[in-house]
């Protein structure tokens, strides 16, 4: 049997609905079926199958992390990425992946200490017509030339300063934010795929993430943890170190409120951590959005 190298690796360079997502961590793809129909036995030893409602989903991570609300505003167009063939020269050595019509319904970010912050998001793909298969909405083009970089303002490794409403928070170790949409999806007639994908905004934004501190601060007998759970809702601003020197970056989220606390106190941890969920609460005189004057999250260089 003859020798072949098929492999393909390094994903890159990825552009989605107009928006350069770069430092491109995993792009994960998954296409099929998704109702597959098994006969009763009826007596045959195996069952008939049907396959029907073809899909392309994909949930990707980057460290471009500045673009969290971008990806969940840009407008609907197609998402683009490339990955290098194994033992080909780099002039040809390359394949494109274009997923046509990804429609984003979350978006997340993450920071730890001592680590990068990512940005993740999931998308499904709006097939164009009733004819068009998975094979229309993922396309490959081989034998591409390396594609151009896209630079990523990557940072977010030593949270600076925290603070909700006038309570400075210290020590902080980890938190995540998510948003997500609600999506509808339809099949039905002569489709083949999902010819009908919505992310609508109106139908509601799920808003919330957590915060996880050091902080064991005391004033009036509370713990700083409990005195920001029963706190009002209030702004909270993270300010985060950017890589290369670059300019700190300020992310205030809207009106949050802390649901719970818990403090993991164990005499195995170096110092004991208290983890903060929290959720966005509305206020309908004057109503958040994701764009607009009254934004639910906003990412801005430190003044």
């Amino acid at each position: 049997m003859a020798t072949t190298n098929n492999r393909i690796k390094l994903p890159q360079a990825s552009v989605i609905n107009g928006v350069d997502a770069g430092g491109l961590m995993s792009a994960s793809i998954q296409a099929g079926f998704e109702n597959v129909l098994q006969s009763a036995p009826d007596g045959l030893q195996v069952a008939t199958v049907d396959r029907e409602v073809q899909f392309v989903r994909g949930s990707i991570v980057t460290q471009d992390w500045v673009e969290m609300v971008n990806l969940l505003t840009g407008t609907v167009g197609s998402y683009v990425f490339y990955e290098r063939k194994s033992g080909v020269a780099g002039a040809t050595g390359w394949i494109k992946h274009t997923l046509t019509a990804p429609v984003i319904h979350s978006v997340r970010i993450t920071q730890s200490i001592r680590g990068f912050i990512t940005c993740s998001f999931d998308f499904e793909c709006r097939f164009a017509a009733e004819t068009t298969t998975l094979n229309d909405a993922w396309v490959i083009t081989d034998s591409q030339a390396a594609p151009t970089y896209i630079a990523a303002a990557r940072g977010g490794y030593r949270v600076q300063t925290t603070v909700h409403g006038a309570t400075s928070i210290y020590h902080v170790t980890a938190f995540e934010f998510a948003m997500a949409i609600r999506m509808v999806k339809a099949c039905n007639d002569a489709d083949l795929g999902y010819t009908c994908v919505d992310a609508d905004l109106e139908a509601g934004i799920a808003c919330g993430g957590s915060i996880t501190c050091q902080d064991g601060s005391i004033t009036t007998s509370q713990l700083l943890a409990n005195k920001l759970l029963v706190a009002a809702k209030a702004d909270l601003v993270i300010t985060c170190t950017q890589s290369q020197g670059a300019t700190a970056k300020v992310l205030t989220i809207a009106n949050t409120a802390f649901t719970s606390q818990n403090e993991n106190a164990s005499p195995s941890s170096d110092f004991t951590p208290f983890a903060l969920p929290f959720l966005v609460a509305n206020d309908p005189s004057t109503p958040l959005t994701v764009a607009g004057d009254n934004k639910i999250i906003t990412i801005a260089n430190a003044t």
